[in-house]
């Protein structure tokens, strides 16, 4: 086979740190109005992408709308709430309608309930693997169905968990429900892989978020997650923002149907 050495040429011309530039891109981050949602709705924006911000609370998206513009960004407020199933269409059609064509999807919403697994309610499970892992299926189908009918290429990145690793007691619902995320990312990055569709996920260790408050708040829990954590600390969301960076980005265009496990080390270690 001839190889072409004018491609290979202009590809080594093309510095590192371009692969890592959005500009020109369009993000739609859920989640974005806290946590590690916002920060990756700014991270976003920092490497040059326009972000639609979908999130419950309105105030804190407008706050979060107002850091991507500070970044040079065009911010779009997508007020939503994906415990409803019939949400993802429309704000993806509102998003697109609002900046253009979206070229990133990030599912970072997520809720939980802790409880004894013996005492786990059916109505939580439905909420819980409707948020954090059916509307993640339902944006990736709206999106996915405009990228692939207009030709364009694009990246979903989705917001796991360590215990698609591992287990804990009280958390059954989350547990399965970003569990399910690892045959949404696998399938996906199979299928639409032809395409031009990458699909991928990064799995936080224990961040210091409003979701795992409680969790801070315990001496006894804290002190655990210190312990476990071979890094010493609890991670924070601006660890996980760039990991979702690099995998939207084209210095991760051959990496597709992984998780990225930024957890301290957690899962390192025995």
């Amino acid at each position: 086979m001839e190889v072409d050495l004018s491609s290979i040429a202009a590809e080594h011309a093309v510095g590192i740190s371009e692969r890592f530039n959005l500009a020109g891109r369009r993000a739609l981050v859920t989640g974005a109005s806290r946590g590690i949602g916002r920060a990756i709705a700014e991270a976003m924006a920092s490497a040059g992408a326009d972000v639609a911000l979908v999130g419950r609370d309105e105030t804190a998206l407008a706050q979060a709308a107002g850091a991507v513009e500070a970044a040079g960004r065009r911010a779009v407020l997508c007020p939503g709430d994906l415990a409803d199933s019939s949400a993802a269409a429309h704000l993806v059609a509102q998003a697109e309608l609002a900046i253009g064509p979206i070229d990133v999807l990030v599912h970072a919403a997520g809720t939980t309930a802790r409880v004894p697994s013996a005492q786990a309610r059916d109505e939580d499970f439905g909420r819980i693997m409707q948020v954090n892992a059916a509307a993640g299926m339902q944006l990736a189908q709206a999106l996915g169905g405009r990228l692939i009918a207009s030709g364009r290429p694009g990246a979903m990145v989705f917001v796991a968990s360590l215990l698609t690793a591992r287990g804990r007691p009280t958390v059954l619902h989350y547990a399965m429900s970003k569990t399910a995320m690892l045959g949404l990312i696998r399938t996906l990055a199979v299928e639409w892989g032809p395409h031009g569709i990458r699909v991928n996920g990064v799995a936080p260790g224990y961040v210091r978020t409003d979701l795992t408050r409680p969790l801070q708040q315990d001496e006894r829990f804290n002190q655990w997650v210190l312990e476990r954590t071979p890094m010493g600390r609890w991670g924070e969301p601006a660890d996980i923002a760039p990991a979702a960076v690099f995998l939207a980005s084209d210095a991760a265009r051959f990496i597709s149907g992984q998780v990225l496990y930024v957890d301290g080390g957690w899962t390192a270690s025995l």
